[in-house]
């Protein structure tokens, strides 16, 4: 009994030499390299974090700005899309003022001429002779002036289309300059500045087509002053060829009545 009591304390002894070996030792240098280590962690990514956030916010800034900058350049259909482009448009560009020259020319009444007064300004040429008589005149001979006429005519009508035209250009224009005020976008600012400059070119267009008009019937009557000169100088030398011809015909009739003269005097 005494020796199996013993047995048990030794073995109580030795379970309690091993129990107390198992208790954990701290290791108080290595715990403080772990925890600066693991501070240096959270300082990189508090430092990450930070980079992130600056980058996230220029970024915004960038979207801000170009959100801006879109919403002051506009939408270019949008802008097309409210403006009027009547001033653009094909048959404005293409658009004639007055007649042709085949037409002044074919309407071109020749001894009517004679008659047109320019709204009183001129006396109509009457053709009554002496006896009371009709005077028959050569058509030919007055078509030029009628022509001449007709283009002046021509010319007075192209310059009061042009001149209605000019009103509608000039009113489009300072429409145009108002919406131009009041643009919202930069698109809009340069349809209107498309606008713009075509209305001023159309305006330019009728400015140059009246002008040639004028040019036209200044054309005409050098034209015309060239001819009369023309023929004045070719019936002087006809007349020149005829007097010569007659001096000819003259001498040979009086040789003719000398020898007949000669006969009878034998």
């Amino acid at each position: 009994m005494k020796t199996l009591l013993q047995f048990l304390v030794g073995v109580v002894g030795l379970c309690g030499v091993t129990a107390y070996g198992q208790i954990p030792v701290t290791d108080v240098a290595n715990l403080t390299n772990n925890s600066v280590l693991h501070a240096e962690s959270i300082a990189k990514w508090v430092e990450s974090i930070n980079n992130l956030r600056t980058q996230i916010d220029q970024l915004n800034r960038q979207i801000n700005i170009q959100d801006d900058i879109r919403r002051w350049s506009g939408n270019p259909i949008e802008a097309g899309a409210t403006l009027t482009l009547d001033a653009l448009g094909q048959k404005d560009l293409v658009r004639t003022y007055g007649r042709t020259k085949d037409a002044i020319v074919g309407l071109a009444d020749s001894l009517g001429s004679l008659k047109q007064t320019a709204s009183g300004s001129y006396r109509a040429i009457a053709d009554v002779d002496l006896n009371g008589g009709e005077l028959k005149r050569d058509p030919l001979q007055y078509r030029r002036y009628a022509v001449l006429d007709a283009t002046q005519a021509n010319a007075d009508q192209v310059a009061q289309e042009t001149k209605d035209r000019e009103q509608e250009l000039q009113g489009e224009i300072a429409g145009t300059l108002d919406e131009l005020k009041s643009a919202p976008t930069d698109a809009e600012v340069q349809k209107l500045s498309v606008k713009l400059t075509a209305l001023n070119g159309q305006l330019a267009q009728v400015e140059t087509e009246r002008r040639r008009q004028v040019d036209t019937v200044l054309m005409q009557k050098i034209a015309n002053d060239s001819r009369l000169e023309q023929e004045r100088m070719a019936a002087a030398e006809l007349a020149a060829k005829n007097d010569y011809l007659a001096n000819q015909r003259v001498s040979a009739y009086m040789k003719t009545i000398k020898l007949r003269q000669k006969d009878e005097s034998r």
